[in-house]
């Protein structure tokens, strides 16, 4: 019985290891139940089984990796709560709970959290609601819990900059996590971004000076 319930993890695992990667590279629509097949080299019935349809499967593939990187970042993130005591963390706490993990996740050295980020980056760019649903449900919580902690250190910043400022955030982080090596590339060498700490460091003293910016006049643009 035991070796059975260990077989049907290991299947479980591979056919979410194998749509991990074929989403991430070909996307969600381009990727066929039987390509999903044949890269775990299970048999259909085994998808169904485990997960019953293909959006089934997608919730699965973003929650595994996805709740570990959320419970990562509440823990951080309480942390820096408890040690600020009751005027709340700083800004430069609060990113670095948000960023570090996602950081150290990309450094797994199975490579499991690089194929996670390229995942959710090509999800970003295809149409459709069912995939705005799915990062809705999974990254919902992070965003609510995250915007109430630069609330608390924005006093007084309307709350519709407050979500401008967080999804540029988020924008910066997915480039600066699906691009390794490009600015080592565009630099001719100057910038080396295999050192994580130093791109954490220099990530979170960019956001946070975007945070701290002021609201911009809202206009036309000059010249147009």
């Amino acid at each position: 019985m035991i070796e059975t319930v260990v077989r049907g993890e290991d299947t479980k695992q591979a056919i979410l290891d194998a749509a991990e990667n074929l989403f991430g590279e070909q996307g969600y629509s381009a990727t066929s139940m039987r390509s999903i097949v044949a890269a775990a080299d299970v048999n259909l019935a085994a998808i169904h089984y485990h997960f019953g349809s293909k959006e089934a499967l997608l919730e699965a593939v973003l929650d595994r990796r996805g709740k570990l990187l959320e419970h990562e970042r509440f823990e951080l993130l309480s942390r820096f709560e408890a040690g600020a005591g009751g005027k709340g963390p700083e800004i430069e706490q609060i990113l670095e709970a948000f960023l570090a993990p996602a950081i150290r996740l990309t450094r797994d050295p199975s490579g499991g959290g690089r194929r996670f980020v390229q995942l959710v980056g090509r999800l970003l760019g295809e149409p459709g609601e069912g995939f705005r649903k799915a990062f809705t449900q999974q990254f919902g919580p992070t965003v609510a819990r995250f915007g109430a902690a630069l609330e608390r250190a924005l006093p007084g910043t309307l709350k519709e900059e407050l979500f401008w400022k967080m999804f540029f955030s988020a924008g910066a982080m997915a480039h600066t996590l699906r691009s390794a090596g490009l600015v080592r590339a565009l630099s001719d060498g100057l910038c080396d971004d295999s050192d994580g700490e130093m791109v954490l460091k220099r990530l979170i003293a960019f956001l946070a000076a975007g945070m701290r910016a002021p609201l911009p006049v809202i206009g036309p643009i000059q010249g147009s």
